[in-house]
């Protein structure tokens, strides 16, 4: 069994000492709020590990395989220092420098540890790193990512899930530049996946880490991540995803949409929070009346009608039309 799947290759050198407990509570806590039921909440670590594959017999000994030490080592990465997720990012769209004394990258990560632990850091660094743009519902504002969650976490996700273990010295690959996001993986598509059929046909060369990740909360329904990836992008206005099959890397491209013309130096003006937001929804709309500029900041007809000419007087907004069907356009 051992041999069939590479997530029950045994770790070489590594004896059951070297799973830690703490990582084995977090696992059992995790099951028990997602699986309550579970007949593994009543076994003890020792049975659980080898039913989860995460311990095997080899020799006639209880040896750690590779999802255990993945999953419940005290240090994975000692016995595979290539088993990360690492993080690039690029102020432009290219791997090129701009010029000889810019930096290569704006922000270089490699993130250690089991992978529970890996997988939350490479989506939080994400989430700190992409753009969000400002929307405000009534009296409240909140921010709207580049890319919607969703998407870039389950990126990630299947990328330690579906990766080719067995291609030592690779690693998984983040890299996120001004207009895309990419995740790059090692090996091809298993099995008889192909780009044409990853939405609906299934197969995994790792189903003991894909079970783990299952318990852990990081797969939700097996099969629809895909399908569900590419919702979550056209739901955001965003283009689907690009998936490329390159033999010996996989890679998921997330566009973002174009940027659009800069906006204007507003340092210098003596504009409130509103009315510096209201700029910016000009440039992304193209127009804004009255009506629209009450729904968006929560103002009356009055104070939308003040910040409105306030935006005309400082060159920023030009009005179209009179009398009820006025609206204003950013102006150039």
């Amino acid at each position: 069994m051992a041999r069939r799947f590479p997530d029950l290759a045994v770790c070489q050198g590594a004896t059951p000492d070297d799973l830690d407990p703490v990582q084995v509570k977090r696992y059992r806590e995790e099951l028990e709020q997602r699986r309550p039921g579970s007949p593994l909440l009543h076994q003890p670590d020792q049975e659980l590990l080898q039913q989860v594959g995460a311990l095997v017999k080899w020799r006639g000994r209880l040896r750690p395989t590779l999802t255990g030490i993945l999953f419940f080592g005290r240090n994975p990465q000692h016995f595979y220092p290539s088993l990360t997720i690492t993080f690039l990012h690029f102020a432009g769209t290219t791997t090129a420098q701009s010029n000889p004394q810019a930096p290569l990258y704006l922000d270089n990560r490699e993130f250690h540890g089991p992978l529970p632990q890996v997988l939350e850091a490479a989506r939080a660094t994400i989430f700190e790193k992409i753009s969000k743009r400002a929307v405000v519902e009534g009296f409240v504002r909140r921010d709207v990512p580049e890319y919607p969650e969703f998407a870039y976490r389950e990126a990630i996700v299947n990328a330690v899930a579906h990766r080719d273990y067995t291609l030592e010295g690779s690693f998984i690959q983040v890299r996120l530049f001004a207009d895309r996001l990419e995740v790059q993986s090692p090996g091809g598509l298993g099995g008889h996946l192909t780009v044409d059929n990853l939405v609906y046909e299934q197969y995994t060369r790792n189903p003991h880490i894909v079970r783990l990740l299952e318990d852990f909360g990081y797969v939700e329904r097996r099969g629809l991540g895909v399908d569900q990836m590419i919702h979550a992008m056209t739901a955001a206005g965003l283009p689907p995803p690009v998936f490329e099959d390159r033999g010996s890397s996989f890679w998921v491209t997330l566009r973002s949409t174009p940027p659009g013309p800069p906006l204007p130096d507003l340092s210098r003006l003596n504009l409130n929070e509103r009315q510096r937001q209201a700029v910016a929804y000009l440039h992304r709309q193209g127009r804004i009346t009255n009506r629209e500029y009450q729904k968006q900041f929560g103002v009356s007809e009055r104070t939308a009608l003040y910040d409105l000419q306030k935006l005309v007087e400082a060159g920023l907004a030009l009005p179209v039309s009179s009398g009820r069907g006025r609206y204003y356009i950013p102006r150039d």
